[in-house]
Order: structure tokens, then sequence, then C-alpha cells
């Protein structure tokens, strides 16, 4: 009886692996290609790239350095490049290069490219290699989405043949990506990459609106200068939800400080008022404000 149900497994089993053809499998043929096969998450690629853009350890169609999240005026990327083909035993070099006409950040101001006649190798025994590029912070960030966009020239060794779909399903581009948003522009050309470089603000992980009032990227800019002048906090503090919960500890003397700056703008007169981006008062809750929140300057 055993016998006869392991013969009945193993010819289940054959029939199965024989239903699947090979053309039920799309695999790419031909000269090696190059592409761009960035993934979140992964520690040797990226480096302050936002981890609530994408899926950890997805392909993305872009990256993105956001100084408003750390203390570091300096941001190192690595772009990882994979081969899809064969493993070689010499050395083969390929090219990259910026594609000035969609890019706005400024060369050897907010960004450089570290060594790319290094970088840009796929080495003997190897399929991938990472580009390393630097990013410089600048007061234009503040206000301003920069980007850096990046192409991949093939030379000899390498052809570029996926289409922006992919090649068959090769994952390019994860099927669960937010294709329409700020940042990407609908790139899904593997061969180029696009980099976003801004400084703008987020509220911190421990943020409460009844200690602080509500969050404004203003706001947080002044708590920035204040609370980094007069107790050495930097953004990475604001960050440390575990030593900055509960609020009532450190927002506590944030908020003081906070409070005491308004008060400062608001005696040396109107013109100095601080408004939020709405156009009210800027306000916390304290007592030393003469004015509460949803106040209006017209009403003060």
């Amino acid at each position: 009886m055993k016998k006869l149900i392991y013969l009945t497994l193993i010819l289940s089993i054959t029939s199965l692996w024989s239903g699947c053809t090979k053309e039920d499998i799309d695999l790419y043929s031909g000269m090696d290609a190059l592409y761009f096969s960035q993934q979140w998450g992964v520690a040797t690629f990226e480096n302050n790239i936002d981890p609530t853009g994408g899926g950890k350890n997805m392909q993305q169609a872009y990256s993105k350095i956001g100084f408003g999240g750390i203390a570091q005026s300096d941001s190192l990327l690595r772009l990882n490049i994979q081969v899809a083909g064969s493993v070689k035993d010499y050395d083969r070099p390929f090219g990259i290069e910026v594609v000035n006409d969609s890019t706005t950040a400024l060369e050897g101001i907010e960004y450089e490219l570290v060594d790319p006649e290094e970088d840009a190798i796929i080495r003997a025994g190897q399929t991938r290699t990472l580009v390393r590029i630097l990013f410089h912070k600048t007061e234009r960030m503040n206000d301003e989405n920069l980007m850096l966009q990046v192409r991949l020239i093939p030379g000899e060794h390498f052809v570029l043949p996926f289409d922006t779909a992919g090649y068959g399903k090769m994952p390019i581009i994860h099927t669960s990506a937010s294709l329409l948003n700020e940042y990407n522009h609908l790139n899904l050309d593997p061969s180029i990459h696009n980099i976003f470089i801004n400084n703008f603000l987020v509220s911190p992980p421990g943020w409460v609106d009844n200690f602080m009032g509500i969050w404004s990227e203003t706001k947080m800019r002044i708590l920035l200068d204040t609370t980094n002048e007069r107790l050495g906090w930097t953004i990475d503090t604001w960050n440390d939800n575990a030593n900055m919960w509960p609020p009532a500890t450190r927002y506590t003397m944030a908020q003081t400080l906070l409070a005491e700056y308004l008060l400062e703008q608001y005696n040396k007169g109107r013109e100095y008022w601080v408004l939020d981006p709405d156009g009210t008062m800027m306000w916390c809750p304290s007592s030393l404000l003469p004015w509460g929140e949803d106040s209006r300057p017209e009403y003060m």
C-alpha cells in the first residue's frame, strides 16, 4: 500500500512539472544588460532615504536624500547598478552621466560623483557595483525639492534592453509601488535614476499638540534653532522618541523656549510677529503668551 501511495505521489509531481513548459518562464537572453537596481532598506545601498516611501527591499524608480531628518550636512548615496547576464573573469567598465536638462542640483556645490571611473566598473566575478554620490546641504533645499538625474552609458560590454515595463516579469519596479507621486516623475526607465534632495522637515515621532500646539515646518525650524542654541539638541534628539517621551519632560523645556522666543518677537512690534503658514499667530500652550490657539494678527 505504501509503495502504491509513493508511486501515485511521484506520478502527480511529474505531471505537474511537465505542465510547466519553457514558455511559462520569461528569461533574459542576449548581450549582458545593465540597469539601476536601487532598493530601499538595504544598508549597503541606501543612506538617509525616506523609509516610508516604498516597500523595504523592493526595486525603486528614485532615491530621496532628506536632510530634514538628519543632523549631518553631507549624505553619501550608493546607487546599485546590476547586470542581467553572465559573470565574466575580467573587469567591464561602463559610463554614468548627469542628465543636465533634468537636473536642478548644482554640481560641486550640492552634489559630486565621488569616483565615477573607479565605481563604474563591473569587476571580474561580479554582477553589480555601487556608484557613490555625495550630497551637500544648502539653504535653498529648505524650500526647493532639487533633482539630480543620472543615466547609464552601456559601453562595449553591455546593452540597455529593458523598456519601461521591464523585461517580461523582471521586477524593475515592484508592483505595489505608488507611481503617481511628486518624486518619481513616472520614470520607469531602468537606465535612468532620479535622486531628489531637500531639507524639508517632518513632525518628530513624539510630537503632541497639547504640549507644543499645531506642528508646522516654520515652528519646527524655530525649535531646532532655539533648542540647539540653549540645550544642544539636534534633529536626532527630536527624532529619538524613546528619550523625548513622555512629552511632559523634554517637551516642557522646548515649550518654554518657544514661548519666550515668540513673546520676544511680539514685543518688537507687529512686523516681527511670527505667523504659521495659515496666517495665524504661532502659538503653544504657555502663560507667557497673550494670545491663544487660532488667533490672527488682526485680532491682536
